[in-house]
């Protein structure tokens, strides 16, 4: 009696690594689908060199956009400020504005230049159109 429990007890062992082996196998195979769609989706970015500063902007999804601007400003006087702004219409039009602050005329600066260095984001639809400004 000990053996035909025995024995049925190894079948059912056998039955349930052989079930859970084929759905191992189906999910891992939906989770490589997923990747591959994943990697399929085009990214939307863009570059844009005005001057000495360079704008860079990518969509990473669920309306979600980020931007980078970096390059270089005459001295450590002077600064920038950034902001973007989404304007409600379809598609959003979007404009990133940076301002270029001036020292005062009475600041004395050494004359170095100055890396610049910011990162941002803004939510709008992935159909959106972004534009850069400075001032």
């Amino acid at each position: 009696m000990e053996k035909k429990n025995i024995l049925g007890f190894g079948i059912l062992l056998v039955i349930l690594l052989v079930v859970g082996a084929i759905v191992f196998n189906i999910y891992m195979d939906l989770n490589s689908d997923e990747e591959q769609d994943n990697q399929n989706t085009d990214t939307i970015s863009d570059q844009i060199e005005y001057d000495d500063i360079n704008f860079e902007y990518e969509y990473v999804g669920n309306s979600l956009w980020r931007y980078t601007i970096s390059g270089t400003l005459p001295n450590p006087c002077y600064k920038i400020s950034t902001e973007a702004i989404v304007m409600e219409s379809y598609p959003e039009q979007v404009i990133v504005k940076s301002t270029v602050l001036l020292p005062d005329a009475e600041t004395m600066c050494v004359q170095v230049i100055q890396e610049v260095f910011e990162e941002g984001e803004f939510e709008a639809s992935e159909q959106a159109q972004v534009r850069y400004e400075i001032e």
